[in-house]
């Protein structure tokens, strides 16, 4: 009996290795076939691997570079150099700089060439010109609310509710507004 129970374990054993040998020839035969698919893919793969990271690198690279440009810049405005630099590796935080810039200085040609490219800061611009654009009615609002806000200073509740009622009822500031209304009193107190 354990003569038997030996020869069955032996050839479960060969029959296992029988199986595993196959198992690598056709793994052999696969990678043959394929070989050139399978070469292209793993360069391929590298190739992305590594354009991954350096383009990681260069990101964190022009971050770095461009922080430490409009750091010179805030210290010194009128450096041309970290101007020049900041504008060549970081232009959103170029256009908010030459932003802040304009606004301190009172510079209205420099925020109207703001206006060229559609984003926050060319948004910004409009509103701080005071120029209206069909895309920008919370700026729009805001330019009434500020106006109307000017006129209650100046004692005219009746021309500023006027402009406060221009503004559409859903506007986002409807409730700033409604507290105006409210305030009136105080606010001709304070002027």
């Amino acid at each position: 009996m354990a003569l038997k129970d030996n020869i069955k374990a032996i050839k479960e054993e060969i029959s296992a290795q029988e199986q595993l040998l196959e198992n690598i020839i056709a793994g052999e035969r696969f990678f043959k076939k394929h070989k050139r698919t399978i070469i292209v893919l793993a360069i391929t793969l590298i190739v992305l691997l590594i354009g991954y990271i350096g383009f990681g690198i260069i990101k964190a690279n022009n971050l770095k570079v461009s922080n430490e440009a409009y750091s010179i810049l805030l210290k010194n405005p009128n450096d041309e150099e970290a101007l020049s630099l900041l504008k060549s590796r970081n232009k959103p935080l170029y256009r908010a700089f030459i932003f802040t810039q304009a606004l301190k200085n009172g510079d209205n040609e420099m925020l109207k060439t703001l206006l060229a490219q559609k984003d926050i800061i060319s948004k910004l611009a409009a509103y701080q010109i005071g120029e209206e654009t069909k895309d920008n009615s919370i700026f729009a609002d805001f330019i009434i609310l500020k106006d109307g806000y000017e006129l209650l200073k100046e004692g005219k509740v009746d021309e500023a509710n006027m402009k406060f009622m221009t503004i559409s009822p859903d506007s986002a500031i409807t409730d700033i507004i409604k507290g105006l209304e409210h305030y009136q009193p105080s606010i001709k107190e304070v002027k």
